[in-house]
């Protein structure tokens, strides 16, 4: 009898313990931030991006609060941004661009969320900025990789 007993706590600690302990999705949660400036080096102006980038699971990722900034003194040239993202199978992906159209404002053009869901696994993201430097030339940067926990558990 105290053997069945014992048994039985025995499993249901095991059962419950394993109920509490987070799962790999579960610890982490995908959130983190992306930022990209661009100088031209003549002006001291340039472009930012930036974003937080959030993946639901292995195919839907969300770029939260994406803004796109002029960075002062103003040069009155395009600044445009998008986000990429990388397959697992080693295609990609981008957005549409976003250009910001408040000039050299304090807070650039926020466009809110970017929810892309695709149909194959995504291996990571980063963003792209650029601006025009004059007679066409475009100088751009890109953000360092932000990987998908759900496809590259612990990185």
């Amino acid at each position: 009898m105290k053997t069945r007993i014992l048994g039985a706590v025995m499993g249901i600690a095991v059962l419950s313990g394993g109920l509490l302990v987070p799962s790999p999705a579960q610890a982490r949660d995908g959130v983190s931030s992306a930022l990209v400036r661009v100088d031209t080096g003549i002006d001291g102006g340039g472009a930012l991006v930036r974003t937080t980038v959030d993946f639901v699971n292995r195919k839907k990722v969300i770029f939260r609060n994406f803004t796109v900034r002029d960075l002062c003194p103003g040069d009155n040239r395009p600044v445009q941004a998008r986000a990429w993202w990388n397959y697992a199978d080693g295609t990609t992906g981008a957005s549409a661009v976003r250009k910001d159209t408040n000039g050299c404002g304090d807070d650039g053009t926020n466009f809110g969320n970017i929810t892309y869901t695709g149909s194959k696994a995504i291996s990571s993201v980063y963003l792209e900025v650029w601006l025009y430097t004059g007679s066409g030339y475009k100088r751009r940067d890109f953000s360092l990789y932000r990987y998908n926990q759900y496809v590259h558990p612990g990185r």
